[in-house]
């Protein structure tokens, strides 16, 4: 998902949701899911990923459909991902301060070899274009 949340109105057809969502092959499409889907993504937030299958069956003279929604577990080895897992209200607040911690103590596992200062800065600038997920 790009957005947190979808674009919601309603139209002659009744309620929409208008996701923006990035496929596989890189692609960006918008995505009017069905009630039934939305139920099940509405809780997800930008950068998370899941997979949505469509069924079709003939019941009959009618074609029921129904969805699998299949939600993908996130990467809690990621840097970012334990910087949103925190309590602070602060995103970049935390991340530079986790930055300047692994600065530190790189600087003192290295003798001092390097500087401390230069090492947060490239930390945080690298972690903080890494969505939650793993992905840019």
């Amino acid at each position: 998902m790009l957005f947190d949340e979808p674009i919601t109105g309603q139209s002659r057809y009744g309620p929409y949701w208008m996701y923006t969502l990035k496929e596989k092959s890189g692609e960006e499409v918008l995505y009017f899911a069905p009630e039934e889907v939305n139920e099940q993504i509405k809780s997800l937030r930008k950068g998370d990923r899941f997979e949505i299958t469509k069924h079709a069956e003939q019941k009959g003279t009618k074609i029921v459909t129904r969805f699998d929604v299949k939600i993908e577990k996130k990467n809690l080895e990621s840097p970012a991902n334990e910087i949103n897992k925190s309590n602070g209200t602060d995103y970049f607040y935390d991340l530079m301060l986790t930055s300047c911690r692994d600065a530190v103590r790189i600087q003192n596992e290295l003798g001092g070899l390097m500087d401390a200062k230069s090492l947060a800065v490239t930390l945080f600038i690298a972690r903080s274009k890494i969505t939650p997920n793993g992905y840019n």
